[in-house]
């Protein structure tokens, strides 16, 4: 079996292990099957067919390649076989790169619906690549082609809200199967005593942990373009796959933050049970009232965490508030470092949604618009995250660069859709009292001094 067609097959068996295992644990905890776990064996029993038919032509064409290369030996009764000097290529530009003449997208939509034989041989010459890079070692055309690396990079990072809060997490590789993933909690530690007298035994202690469960969730984006936008259109790949990969970051951004945890949704920081709770209420809010709002929260880490917080994230909105803070004699609360401020508790460089060096209290201040301004009982507070985000986990495929694109071709119409997804696990639920949030009518921002 050569190795595309053994790749075929392992990807066929790691497909049909995920859908066995969703049942399994169905089985195991006496229920049926959510709406969220159908959908996803739905997805993957469209997958294994595709996968199917692409083995079937496979195996044809080696039965075939065989059955001529037995004629060949039958008629000169021997195999040629040749040798060549051994070659060494030190650099070779990827089949599809930002300068290439090639298009991803169109040579993927050509291959499975037009039949290009130029285009179906780049895409497999691509996916050959992936392999080699181990981004996804078990793609295969159609059943999911990663997108190319150069448009994950010029596109993912920067635009749209992005992804500040999952950037400061703790980044994991997702597990290759399964739909959990699961992390051991100790709940109940050793507990040392003192010893009453000589020669008597210790006391005895019984520690426990508790397994934490976190579903592994799909975030998709799906799109019906005409065949000839798709086909002759002029940076159709950068404009719609290009804002799809930024739509797919923002989302998995804003789940993190404040996702419910039920139909399909991560639990975000500000639904875990247990972290720290700030509440500050004020109808006129001041810098003044609420830096000590501040602090407790900080404070609340370090006195039920036994660690220091790390970042604090707030929405930009709200940021601009503490930047055009006045105190008694109208100067800025918050200056620039480039002034060299003397007994400042917040500073900044530049007063940028990408960095700027803004601290408060020595942390640095990241600003992310996928926290929630529509909280509380007015739908108009927002909220402040206080905390360790090494505690905040991030499980996505290979570091989460490589997001998976499928083609299809609906009923009735001269269009191609596209369906672009990605799996993730996100938790901040091993240690909640590693974060604190700040909530309440004083952070009604359209209120602030």
């Amino acid at each position: 079996m050569n190795t595309f067609l053994n790749n075929l097959h392992e990807t066929r068996s790691a497909k049909t292990g995920l859908i066995d295992a969703t049942l399994n644990r169905a089985a195991d905890e006496n229920r049926d099957i959510t709406e969220v776990e159908l959908a996803n064996i739905q997805a993957l029993k469209l997958e294994i067919e595709k996968l199917d038919e692409r083995i079937e032509q496979i195996t044809d064409l080696e039965v075939r390649k065989a059955k001529a290369a037995e004629l060949a030996a039958s008629v000169t009764g021997e195999t040629e076989t040749r040798s060549a000097a051994p070659a060494r290529v030190t650099y070779e530009e990827p089949t599809y790169h930002e300068r290439g003449a090639n298009s991803f997208m169109q040579d993927a939509i050509a291959a499975e619906f037009g039949g290009s034989y130029e285009a179906r041989e780049r895409i497999q010459r691509y996916q050959n690549e992936v392999r080699l890079e181990k981004r996804d070692s078990g793609s295969s055309n159609f059943a999911g082609l990663v997108v190319p690396q150069y448009l994950v990079n010029q596109f993912a990072p920067l635009r749209r809200a992005g992804r500040p809060f999952l950037d400061i997490s703790n980044r994991q590789t997702l597990p290759a199967s399964g739909m959990t993933v699961n992390i051991g909690r100790l709940t109940t530690g050793i507990t040392s005593y003192v010893q009453a007298s000589e020669n008597t035994a210790p006391t005895e202690s019984s520690p426990d942990d508790t397994l934490l469960t976190v579903n592994v969730n799909t975030v998709a984006s799906m799109w019906d373009l005409s065949k000839q936008a798709a086909l002759r259109g002029v940076g159709v790949e950068d404009q719609l796959l290009g804002d799809a990969i930024r739509s797919y970051h923002t989302k998995l951004d804003g789940l993190a933050i404040n996702g419910s945890g039920s139909s399909g949704e991560a639990r975000g920081v500000l639904n875990t049970s247990g972290i720290n709770a700030t509440t500050y209420t004020d109808a006129s809010p001041t810098w003044a009232e609420f830096f000590p709002k501040l602090v407790a929260a900080v404070q609340d880490v370090n006195s039920n965490f036994y660690s220091r917080p790390t970042h604090i994230v707030a929405h930009p909105s709200l940021v601009g508030c503490w930047l055009r803070a006045l105190d008694t004699t109208n100067r800025p609360i918050f200056g620039p470092t480039s002034g060299n401020p003397m007994n400042a508790a917040a500073v900044y460089d530049t007063p940028d949604y990408l960095g700027g060096g803004l601290q408060i209290l020595g942390l640095p201040v990241v600003q992310d618009a996928n926290v929630p301004t529509n909280l509380g009982a007015g739908t108009n507070e927002t909220a402040v995250i206080i905390g360790d985000f090494r505690e905040s986990y991030i499980w996505e495929e290979n570091g989460g660069d490589p997001l998976y694109v499928r083609f299809e071709q609906p009923d009735g119409n001269i269009a191609i859709r596209t369906v672009l997804f990605g799996f993730s696990a996100y938790t901040a639920g091993k240690y909640p009292t590693a974060f604190s949030a700040i909530t309440g009518t004083g952070l009604i921002t359209s209120t602030w001094a």
